[in-house]
C-alpha cells in the first residue's frame, strides 16, 4: 500500500526509522472527516546534546505582541498577535449566535476548529523562534508565567472580551511547543522568574515605568516596553547565593548589595558592579 508523507519535516524521521537509527513506538490508524486514512506513529531517538552558549535569547510573551525575541543590545523579531485577537472575537460572536439556536453540535465543532487554528500559529511561531536562535548560536529564555491567571487582574469588560481575556491567551502551548524543538534540535533552553522584567531598565536594571507600548527609564530614556523586557529576559544571570526560587526572592533583595533598586533583577550591566561570588552559609 503507497504511503505519502502529511509533512516534509517528517521525511528526516521516517529515513532515520528505515536505517533502525529510530525506535518505533505505538501505532495507530485513524480516518479524518473528508475519509483520509493516516498513519500515526510514536518514534523515540537520540536527540543531540545542547550546545554551550554564551548568550541568550530572551522571548517576552504577550497578548499584543505573540512573542518578541530580541538579540542581546540588539534588534528584535515581533510576532503581532492582533490576527489571533481577530480569531478570537470572530469565534466568540458565532457561539452566541448559535447558542441562541441552540446548535450545540456546531459550537463543539467550531471549537474544535479555533484550537486548531491557534495550534497551528504556535507550531510556526515556536519553530521559527528555535531556527532564530540557531542561526545566531544562541539559547531561547522564556519567563516563568504559571498561575499568571489568577495572580494579573482583569475586570470583568476586558475577561469578556476573547481577544483580551488571559483566560484564552495560549502562552504555555507557546513555550511547551518551543521547548521540544529547542531540545530536538540542540538548542538550549531554559526559563527564569518573570517578575520585574518587563519594568527594568535593560541597560542598567533600574525600575523604570512602563506604560502601553512604551518604557521610559529614570533618566527619560525611551524604548518599545516589550523589546526591553525581552532584553532583561535574555540578560538574566539568576542569583548570587541559593535562594528559594518559590519564594521569588531575587538577588537585590539579599544583604549586602548597594546598587539598584530593591527587588530589582540582575543582569549582565548590573553584575559589573555587584560581587556574584557565591555565598557559602551553612543553612
Amino acid at each position: 500500500m503507497p504511503l505519502a508523507i502529511h509533512q516534509s519535516s517528517h521525511t528526516n524521521v521516517l529515513d532515520k526509522i528505515i536505517n533502525s537509527e529510530a525506535k518505533k513506538g505505538s501505532l495507530k490508524l485513524w480516518k479524518s472527516k473528508k475519509g483520509i486514512w493516516y498513519v500515526l506513529l510514536s518514534v523515540s531517538m537520540d536527540v543531540p546534546d545542547a550546545e554551550q552558549v554564551e548568550n541568550w535569547i530572551g522571548v517576552d510573551r504577550g497578548q499584543n505582541q505573540i512573542a518578541v525575541a530580541a538579540l542581546p543590545n540588539g534588534f528584535g523579531k515581533f510576532w503581532n498577535g492582533r490576527p489571533i485577537k481577530h480569531l478570537r472575537r470572530r469565534y466568540q460572536k458565532l457561539r452566541k449566535q448559535l447558542q441562541k439556536a441552540n446548535k450545540r453540535k456546531v459550537i463543539k465543532r467550531l471549537e474544535s476548529k479555533e484550537r486548531r487554528i491557534i495550534t497551528y500559529i504556535n507550531h510556526c511561531i515556536s519553530k521559527q523562534l528555535v531556527q532564530f536562535a540557531k542561526d545566531y548560536g544562541m539559547g531561547l529564555r522564556f519567563e516563568y508565567l504559571s498561575n499568571i491567571r489568577q495572580t494579573s487582574k482583569q475586570s470583568k469588560k476586558v475577561r469578556s472580551d476573547a481577544g483580551n481575556s488571559r483566560h484564552a491567551w495560549s502562552y504555555f502551548q507557546l513555550e511547551a511547543l518551543t521547548r521540544y524543538k529547542a531540545i530536538k534540535a540542540g538548542v538550549p533552553f531554559e526559563s527564569i522568574p518573570a517578575p520585574y522584567t518587563s519594568k527594568s531598565d535593560h541597560r542598567n536594571g533600574f525600575i523604570g515605568k512602563r506604560n502601553g507600548h512604551w518604557f521610559t527609564g529614570f533618566d527619560g530614556y525611551r524604548c518599545n516596553a516589550d523589546w526591553n523586557a525581552s532584553q532583561n529576559i535574555g540578560q538574566w544571570l539568576g542569583f548570587s547565593c541559593p535562594l528559594d526560587l518559590q519564594k521569588a526572592v531575587f538577588v537585590m533583595d539579599a544583604d549586602g548589595l548597594k546598587d539598584g533598586v530593591d527587588g530589582n533583577p540582575l543582569t549582565r550591566v548590573m553584575s559589573k558592579q555587584v560581587d556574584l561570588s557565591p555565598v557559602r552559609d551553612n543553612l
